[in-house]
């Protein structure tokens, strides 16, 4: 077979200009306008006619009614990425504007990116409306290789901020928008592209599909966009648009993960240096929380989780309002004494604010009504009310200087009270359209300096973001709340509060996790009082946070809750460190397949919860190599939650049948000619964290492994073989230990394990 040539060409011709890198053929014609994206051979068409737009008061500027005025070149090598770039100088035909758009392709990548400038020459000011960096109108003549099929097209929906639920959807007649990025796939022919923007600083950005009403035809038009919330543009002046980028793949899910790790380099992403666990106070106190309580919280979790947990994070309700931060009479000792408190139960202390909003109440309000967002008479706008906050709440105005000064004094003095870990909130808010005191700002670029101030103030403390318009965190946050807040009930479809949104943001946005920040699915809940959840819903919840790889934080009081349901947290406790994905995030607005692939000394495996947030009994079906596992051989299944062990799946592994608003979470591990590790009842992971380490001894016939933790309750370690062998005896540091057999060829020891003890199983050949 011929290699494939991977080097970065540049075309150029009368027609006009290609740039190609051996996966992809990017075509701009000169002579219309246009750009054509194919695959290398130039056969498929991943999508043709797309051109370029900018919107402005003084009308739209268009790639298709420019003049080619000539090109600039440039090879690139910046110890990431290699490839080619071209700038393609354009005019309007009046010489009023010129628009730059400069187009790149980097090796061993199936796609572009694009940014477009654009230069004032019309002697006047212009208002900036939009740049849409891609439009391509669908029809016989201009098509996309996704086709153009209702019934066929899955389009993924990702939300503006944290809370906004994400899926894949089909797409609707009329307008389909998504935030930052999209994946336009079609699951029968597996042709997708991926869509979105690698820098988010400056402007909000949407990938928008247009669907008619027909479902035959349904994909009318796709479209690019960076808003310019109506900046204005002087004479001789240009702007830029962010820098999107297109991945034609059929692969959608690693096509995704192209997108967010070019992204993430590009906003240079922050994470943390371990997994944050925690306990927080919001969803057993809500608005009421007591100094004495989250100490007596604390110290119980130190009590009973030894060094799982380390931090401790005050929610709201210590205020006297949201926009005065002085302690109200709960919190009599103050901040500083309730964070040395914390450290002497062994946390440290993190602390919730929403620092870029206020009530009608608070003194800020009444004082400086010139520091909000005004509308055009010179009001402050009221973005919301929260009853909890007793009426109407307003937005800080992030590029007046003085609020930039207050916000960074107050979280200076926070920081000096104590707390290394910030927990901000409702930041969405403070993009709400309205009058600001600097209008040359746009709304992105505005949430970024209230952003960066906080950062400037905490240095390289933990920042939590929440209630945020993702895009412009990246790069500051460290950790970022992926989906709505959690509730003990499976959904408040009214308000979007509950397990079942939770999950599927959980699912959706894994991708994210360890990439742009760390994600937070939020809180944990396992009361066993108070609740409408399930055992079931509870349990499905549980594994979805362990599996997803972000923050574990636990929000009940704890001294409330029972051994058994406190035992559930022992299982996810500490957390991985590394997150799951999930394999039909793209097609299914409910995803049911969530896969975590392990590798450790034990050897490689996959956990992998089977998921129904639906109302009725389904199958799911997990083909082996999508999973990271080799196809061709056969597989242990084993059922964590029920220790029960399910056989051995070839190819496929199959659950039918499975309960609504329930999870299994398996373990799946390639056979072995001699016994081996099957899974444990310690950890979510089945061998990853609280083993240490396996070996065969082929002279002996002995299976060893080291225990990795201290378990208060009896706990197993199963073990399976086959049919060519049985097993004889069991030690626990060399003492005799019972051998319990649980199901054909496969037996468990069972006890109160202690760090560093080393577990046989002695087996004889039949």
């Amino acid at each position: 077979m011929t290699k494939r040539d991977s080097s970065c060409r540049l075309e150029v011709a009368d027609a006009g200009i290609r740039l190609s890198n051996g996966l992809v053929s990017l075509f701009f014609d000169t002579r219309l306008g246009l750009i054509m994206l194919t695959e290398s051979d130039e056969k498929t068409m991943c999508f043709s006619r797309g051109y370029v737009q900018v919107h402005t008061d003084a009308g739209v500027f268009d790639s298709r009614k420019m003049v080619y005025r000539g090109i600039s070149t440039l090879d690139f090598h910046d110890g990431r990425d290699e490839g080619k770039a071209v700038v393609l100088k354009l005019q309007d035909p009046a010489a009023t504007v010129d628009m730059h758009i400069k187009l790149v392709v980097v090796k061993d990548r199936p796609g572009y990116s694009c940014v477009v400038q654009f230069k004032n020459n019309t002697g006047h000011e212009l208002k900036m409306t939009s740049i849409e960096t891609l439009l391509i109108d669908v029809d016989d003549g201009s098509r996309v290789y996704t086709g153009w099929s209702g019934e066929s097209l899955r389009f993924f929906k990702n939300g503006f901020h944290s809370w906004e639920l994400t899926q894949a959807t089909q797409v609707a007649s009329g307008e389909n928008t998504s935030h930052f990025f999209s994946v336009l796939n079609n699951p029968d022919t597996g042709a997708a592209l991926v869509m979105g923007f690698a820098t988010l600083a400056n402007q909000f950005s949407t990938v928008s599909v247009f669907g008619r009403q027909t479902q035959e035809n349904r994909l009318a038009r796709v479209a690019c966009t960076c808003q310019c919330d109506n900046v204005s543009l002087p004479d001789k002046h240009s702007m830029m648009s962010e820098e999107m980028l297109l991945v034609a793949t059929h692969e959608p899910l690693r096509g995704l993960r192209t997108y967010v790790d070019v992204t993430s380099h590009r906003m240079r992403a922050v994470t943390w240096k371990n997994v944050p666990t925690g306990w927080c106070s919001w969803y057993f106190y809500y608005t009421m929380p007591d100094q004495d309580e989250i100490v007596a919280n604390s110290e119980f979790v130190q009590r009973r989780f030894a060094d799982s947990v380390e931090w401790i994070q005050l929610d709201d309700g210590f205020q006297k309002t949201v926009g005065d931060w002085e302690c109200n009479s709960r919190f009599s000792s103050g901040l500083k004494n309730l964070a040395d408190r914390i450290r002497n139960t062994g946390h440290r202390a993190g602390i919730w604010t929403a620092p870029f909003v206020a009530t009608e109440h608070s003194v800020l309000f009444k004082d400086r009504p010139d520091w909000f967002v005004r509308d055009e008479d010179g009001n402050p706008i009221a973005v919301d009310q929260n009853v909890l906050w007793l009426g109407n709440y307003y937005a800080l105005d992030l590029t007046n200087p003085a609020v930039l000064s207050h916000i960074e004094e107050l979280f200076k003095s926070l920081k000096a009270d104590g707390y290394e870990y910030f927990k901000i909130d409702f930041l969405h808010h403070a993009v709400k359209p309205g009058i600001r005191q600097d209008m040359n700002v746009t709304r992105a670029e505005a949430l970024r300096l209230g952003l960066e101030t906080v950062r400037k103030a905490v240095g390289e403390d933990l920042i939590l973001g929440c209630g945020a318009p993702l895009g412009p965190c990246v790069g500051i946050t460290n950790a970022m709340r992926i989906g709505t807040d959690i509730a003990s009930v499976w959904r408040y479809e009214t308000m979007g509060l509950g397990v079942y949104e939770c999950a599927i943001n959980t699912m959706s946005r894994s991708v994210l996790n360890g990439r742009w920040w760390i994600n937070d699915p939020d809180c944990v809940l396992v009361r066993q009082d108070d609740t409408q959840l399930t055992m079931d819903e509870v349990r499905l919840w549980v594994s979805l946070v362990a599996l997803s790889g972000g923050l574990v934080l636990l929000s009940d009081r704890m001294m409330d809750v029972s051994e058994e349901r406190l035992r559930l947290l022992d299982r996810i406790l500490p957390p991985y460190g590394k997150g799951a994905f999930a394999l039909d995030a793209l097609v299914r607005p409910e995803p049911s397949m969530f896969v975590l692939p392990i590798e450790t000394p034990l050897g490689l495996w996959a956990v992998a919860a089977a998921v129904n947030l639906t109302d009725k009994p389904i199958d799911v079906t997990f083909p082996l190599g999508d999973m990271g596992l080799d196809p061709t051989k056969l597989h242990y299944v084993f059922d964590f939650w029920k220790q029960e062990y399910l056989g051995l799946s070839e190819k496929t592994v199959v659950i039918k049948g499975l309960n609504p608003h329930s999870c299994k979470l398996l373990a799946v591990k390639p056979e072995t000619k001699v016994p081996t590790v099957l899974s444990t009842t310690m950890h979510f992971t089945q061998g990853a964290v609280e083993l240490n380490g396996m070996s065969w001894d082929s002279s002996r016939h002995e299976l060893s492994t080291t225990i990795a933790v201290n378990t208060r309750d009896s706990e197993a370690v199963f073990f399976v073989y086959g049919s060519n062998w049985r097993p004889e005896k069991a030690l626990v540091d060399g003492v005799d230990a019972k051998l319990e057999q649980v199901a054909p060829e496969v037996v468990a020891v069972r006890q109160v394990f202690k760090t560093g003890q080393i577990v046989k199983v002695r087996f004889r050949g039949r």
